[in-house]
Formats: C-alpha cells, structure tokens, sequence
C-alpha cells in the first residue's frame, strides 16, 4: 500500500449542527493503511463522518489526527460546464497519477464530451480519476456504486482491489464490501471495528445481537420475577397485618397494645414496601439502561398481507414485441421479445443502463402505449393488481404528510393506522412528517407502507431499483419481506446479491 505510515486517530470525536442537534458523539478509532467499509443506518452520520475526516466540516468535539491528506468524494456532485478533456487536465499533467489504475476506469469514455451528459456511472468514474491526480493518504468513496449497471459495478469492484492505496467506501453493496481489510459499523452506540470482510463482519454481528438478546431476556426475566416478589411479600405483609388485628381484637388485648402492634406492622410494611420498591428500582434501571446500550438497529419490521396469485394466473404475454421512438430509425431493443409471465414467478430484467428496462416497465402500466413511440408486435396484460415502486417514489404524494399519503389507500381510520405505521418506523409525530421532508430511505419505507397496506394488496409488485437509499440492516428484512411476498415480483435492479436473496428464478437480458 502506499503511505504505508498513514494514520487516522479519532478519540472522542463528534459532530453539532448550529441548532445544536448532535449528528454524533464520543467516536473513537484508528484506521491504517488498508481498504475500509463503512456501514450503518441512515442517518447515523457516515457522510457528515467523511467530511471531518477530509477537513471539510470541523469536529466540534474531540481530537482528530491524520497523517496524509484526506479526499472525499460525495454521492452527488454538481457538473461543471466543460469536457471531459478540461476537467481531468489535473491528470495530464500529474507525475504521481498511474495510467495503469485510472485508465481502466476512465475506459471508453470520450475526452471531448460535455461532463453534462455523461450518465451518473460515467460521472463518478470521471471523479474518481480525477481525485487520483494527487497523492492522498485516504481516499473516501460514499456510495460509488449507487445507480450502476453491472458493466459498470465490475469497473468499481476492479479498480478496489487494483488501487494501492487506502479506501474508506461508504456502501450498502455487500459485493464490494467483501474485497474490504476491515468493516467500521456506525451505531448509536458508536463505532465498532471489525478485522475482516463483509462475511466476517455478518458472523461477528449475528454472534453480538444472539449474546445482547439472551442478556435482554434475562434482564427481562429477573425484572417480572423482582416485580412479582415484591408482590407477594407486600401481599404476605398486609395479611400478616390484619391476622393480628383481629387476633388481637378476639384475645381482648388492651388498645394501647393493639396500637403499638398496628404502629409497629405499619413500619415493618413501609421498611419492606421501600425495599422491595428499591429492589424494583434497580431491576428495572438495568433492563433499560441495557436496552439503551444495544445497537438500534434501522430495520423494517413488516408482515405482509397475503396476496395469493394462482400458478396459471397471466401477468403479461409478449408476442414480437418491440418499441420505436420518435425520430428513431432502430426498435429499442436487437431482438423482439416473446415473453409470457404468469403466476407468483420472480423475474428480474437486466441489462446496461440505457438500454430500456425502465421504458419496458413503464409500456407494461400503461398497455403498450407511449406518447414517446410507437410499440410493434402485440402486448397483453392479465387482470391482476399492479403496483409500481420506482426510484423517484412518485406514488407518494409530496405535499401531504405521510399518515395522509396511508389513508388515501386505506380506508382504517387515522388511529389504526398509525399503530401499522410504527412497523415502518414511522413513530408519534413522525406520521406528520410531509413527504418532502423525508430522507430518501424513509421516503421508501412511506412509499412501502402505501402498497403493502393499502386496502387492496397487489398480486404484482414491480421494483426499479428498491435498494439505492437502504441501510444494510433494512435491507435484511426488505429480502425477508420479499420471500414471504406470494406474487409475482419484476425486479430492475443491480445488486446482485439481493436477487438472489429474494429468489428470483429468472433473468430476462435486455440488449439494444
């Protein structure tokens, strides 16, 4: 590796915004040299974490020491207006930049190309070779994958395991975090490392929430037997209380006695209901103080409405079916397609970007008619319910709030609702978040709750890239989710690890 004496030391670190909300507190860590993941939930901190490491934001709070220079390149990033040619002229002129590393990456991309039209895995290639025009003890990549076709993905991938110097990737692409030296996970409780790739981290973490669950349920366990204990002995107390009462009051025993008796039961009572209380106390405190300790974890915890769809029920049936847009002399794709789906079956449409899988969907909605084309051949939808989750969560209506979005499709009553909306974690006021307020993954989890509790279930769910703004941990119970799903599943999507985890048992390869 290179800088093999690069060193970043955090101890206590933390983050304030200027309205005094904390983003993180009390990090502590080391990174050398080597490939790094970092994983979490949304919102715990990773990107604002990247930007303290790069001195783009100040801590407010704790030390940071780093040896070598730190380069962070975002998610997004706005598009100079200039070629490709201008924007990397760094390189051309840089002693220090490899041909052998950036070449591969920039690969058939034209110099004299407007950076504007470049697409978005064409661009953050472009930004990778440009940050490699200079030395950098760290090279921080947040979500590099993102939107990337598979083409495009296995560029990433190489240039990882090709590149000599250190990474930090901020990513949910479990493929690339398996070519990583060590996985950091941010959680509220702070940040844990872990010595291996992503499978050593999986089997480290499992092994942690078995041990904090079994810890839970024993607390849990000694919290209702004190509780129950101090039931009986206030209970035992009281009774022994009035057996000498009336004891006392047969056996014609003076009153001045019968009062120090019932002063003296009293304090007995008062010293075992404050001990027992004390007893209480305590049980309770660490059940909830170990609660708190545990890692939350960002999940989705869902069950989903039953929608049966019978083994011959038709989905759709494409005869020589193709698509030409205006002003286009070729169909959209080389070969016509002839595909009949039907039953619950779990198909994912693959291809390079571009090359019209999102058209494909949008001409099975809408019957095979576009304003931008004409269809060719014939296309025949079955009567089945259809719901369509694409990447811009346009069932959602933006302006309403998300317990109002729930009750435009499910006609419960506002009470009802937002109990079934707790399971997507939406909480107390949360439901009265508006749309466009919301983070891209809970604009997922809102747009979920519409077409998994809608009145009306579909027997089709149609899924354009579901897993762009997910954590890890609700991607889990996303794939968990989809295998109890009993329609028909139509998945775009890339990450291949998640079609296989959600059973799909057929690819359909688009070629233009």
């Amino acid at each position: 590796m290179q800088n093999s004496i690069f060193q970043v030391t955090a101890r206590s670190l933390g983050f304030e915004l200027p309205h005094g909300q904390k983003v993180f507190s009390s990090l502590s860590f080391t990174l050398q040299p080597g490939r790094h993941g970092l994983v979490g939930p949304n919102g715990v901190g990773k990107s604002t974490l990247a930007k303290v490491l790069a001195h783009e934001l100040t801590p407010t709070e704790g030390q940071l020491t780093v040896s070598h220079q730190v380069i962070y390149l975002a998610q997004s990033q706005e598009r100079p207006s200039i070629s490709v040619g201008e924007y990397l002229s760094d390189l051309w002129e840089s002693s220090f930049a490899d041909p052998a590393v950036w070449g591969p990456l920039l690969g058939d991309i034209d110099v004299a190309k407007p950076v504007s039209v470049l697409s978005g895995g064409e661009w953050m290639r472009l930004r990778i070779v440009k940050a490699l025009a200079q030395p950098a003890g760290l090279l921080i990549l947040d979500e590099p994958t993102n939107n990337l076709d598979k083409e495009g993905r296995a560029l990433i991938h190489n240039f990882v395991t090709d590149y000599q110097g250190s990474l930090l990737i901020i990513s949910h692409d479990r493929e690339l975090l398996e070519l990583m030296d060590s996985i950091l996970e941010m959680s509220n409780q702070g940040i844990s490392v872990y010595g291996g790739d992503f499978s050593f981290y999986e089997e480290q973490r499992h092994s942690e929430r078995e041990r904090d669950q079994q810890n839970l349920d024993r607390l849990r366990q000694e919290k209702r037997k004190v509780e129950k204990e101090r039931h009986e002995k206030v209970d035992a107390q009281e009774k022994r209380m009035r057996r000498g009462a009336e004891q006392g009051a047969r056996g014609g025993m003076p009153k001045i006695l019968l009062g120090a008796r019932k002063r003296n039961a009293q304090v007995t009572q008062a010293r075992v209901g404050v001990n027992e209380e004390k007893r209480v106390e305590k049980s309770q405190e660490e059940f909830k103080s170990f609660h708190l300790e545990m890692k939350s974890q960002s999940a989705l915890r869902l069950d989903l409405p039953e929608s049966h769809l019978p083994a011959g029920k038709m989905i759709f049936d494409l005869e020589n079916f193709n698509f030409k847009f205006h002003g286009q002399e070729k169909p959209l794709w080389k070969e016509n397609l002839n595909w009949l789906m039907k039953g619950p079956e779990r198909v994912a449409l693959a291809g390079r970007n571009g090359v019209g899988k999102s058209t494909l969907i949008q001409l099975l909605l809408h019957q095979g008619t576009l304003g931008s084309g004409e269809s060719q051949g014939r296309l025949h939808m079955g009567e089945v319910k259809t719901a369509y989750l694409d990447q811009e969560y346009s069932i959602l209506d933006w302006n309403k709030t998300v317990l109002e979005n729930l009750m435009d499709v499910n006609a419960k009553g506002a009470v009802l609702l937002r109990n079934e909306l707790a399971a997507f974690q939406f909480m107390k006021e949360q439901v009265h978040q508006k749309i466009d307020s919301l983070s891209g993954g809970e604009k997922l989890k809102a747009a979920l709750a519409m077409i998994l509790l809608s009145d009306s279930p579909p027997q089709l769910l149609i899924l354009d890239e579901p897993t762009n703004n997910m954590d890890l941990q609700s991607l889990e119970v996303l794939e968990d989710l989809l295998r109890a799903y009993k329609g028909a599943l139509l998945v775009v999507s890339h990450d291949q690890v998640f079609l296989e985890n959600i059973g799909i048992r057929e690819v359909r390869l688009l070629q233009s």
